[in-house]
């Protein structure tokens, strides 16, 4: 944690409840609750943008990996991909 970087989340947490408390001081209780509001509505979008992002991250394919199995559906195969007559039906 450093105090020196204005981005640091620890230093940002901090300025919120100063800035809160002073609120409290200069505005009322009031005042408090109608921006303690705001803030929870705003710290909830934001993290339910967060996690539809992560969700979009996990959702896209990464790729082939060697021990995958792959499967493709009767209709797209190509000659190269000629049905196994020996595994036939049970």
């Amino acid at each position: 944690m450093s105090l020196d970087n204005p981005h640091d989340p620890d230093r940002q947490i901090g300025e919120i409840f100063q800035k809160l408390s002073a609120l409290r001081v200069a505005c009322g209780e009031a005042a408090l609750t109608r921006c303690v509001s705001a803030v929870l509505v705003t710290l909830g979008a934001s993290a339910m943008a967060e996690a539809e992002r992560r969700a979009r991250a996990l959702a896209e394919p990464a790729g082939a990996r060697p021990r995958d199995v792959r499967v493709t559906a009767w209709a797209q195969r190509k000659d190269s991909e000629p049905f196994d007559e020996s595994i036939g039906p049970s």
